[in-house]
């Protein structure tokens, strides 16, 4: 089976994920707005191509005002509210089209992208509504932190382990969260979307020391909240996390062994505010 059409898992390039001033702007941003945004965010890279076609260039997905909308439970206006904002941070634009073509930036150029666990993020294997997504409220800064943490988790996962090794300090720096927001973020997570093994735990089960815990995306092939060694289904194509790209080597192999510290890619140009971005007339 061709590894990038596997069930389990949706490619993210990885970017302004890392970067402590986009993160900045995302808190500057209005909160129901960027909740919105990085929500669909997500969704949107969850139904992207990740090959071009004759009708869609790789990273993109043409869908409804609609679709959308049912597809993270938000309204028509969020909806808006959150692809303008995605547009004017320069993440995601409009190539036009009926229904609209969403294309996320730089989706084939990026040098480092990661995996997403489509299942575990849909919650099942209907993939109208992402479950996880809409588990979290749409109006609390706890939902917009708790977002902003599972991107940047996903991006400093080690290919290898799936594993992501994070200091509350150096969380909490880079997404510019107080201790209590970082916790509360974390919390929210740990119900459907990311596994916790604490410094102390992880002591306790190897005899080794370790200065920070230990994060699972859930739904990765070695997250330890998956018991049952049996239950793989669609997850288990979930088994990397970090790349480095190059179209000239057809089987990946020497440029992910490479890959082993993902280093920030560079970050896209971020837009001055635009009154409309966005106008859909498909319903």
């Amino acid at each position: 089976m061709d590894k990038f059409k596997e069930p389990g898992w949706r490619k993210m390039p990885v970017s302004w994920q890392k970067d402590p001033n986009f993160q900045e702007r995302i808190r500057a941003a209005r909160q129901g707005d960027a909740i919105a945004a990085l929500k669909l965010y997500i969704a949107i890279c969850l139904k992207a191509e990740f090959y071009p076609t004759n009708r869609l260039p790789a990273g993109s997905v043409q869908i409804s005002l609609t679709s959308l909308s049912e597809l993270v439970d938000l309204s028509r206006p969020m909806v808006i509210a959150g692809l303008n904002l995605l547009a004017e941070w320069n993440i995601v634009v409009s190539d036009g089209g009926r229904p609209a073509i969403l294309r996320i930036v730089e989706y084939a150029d990026s040098k480092y992208w990661v995996k997403l666990p489509m299942r575990q993020l849909y919650g099942s294997k209907n993939e109208d509504r992402v479950q996880t997504l809409i588990h979290l409220p749409n109006r609390r800064r706890g939902t917009l932190h708790a977002l902003q943490l599972y991107l940047y988790l996903a991006s400093i996962r080690d290919r290898n382990s799936n594993m992501a090794t994070l200091s509350y300090d150096q969380g909490m720096r880079t997404l510019g969260l107080s201790r209590n927001y970082f916790s509360s973020a974390l919390s929210m997570l740990t119900v459907d979307l990311v596994t916790v093994r604490t410094a102390l735990e992880a002591k306790e089960q190897t005899g080794q020391n370790f200065s920070a815990n230990q994060y699972w995306l859930r739904g990765s092939r070695y997250d330890p909240f998956r018991t049952n060694p049996a239950d793989t289904d669609a997850l288990d194509a979930d088994d990397g996390q970090a790349y480095l790209y190059d179209e000239s080597d057809d089987d990946l192999g020497s440029e992910i062994q490479r890959s082993q510290r993902i280093e920030p890619a560079t970050i896209p140009e971020l837009r001055r505010p635009r009154k409309t971005v966005f106008s859909f007339d498909d319903d």
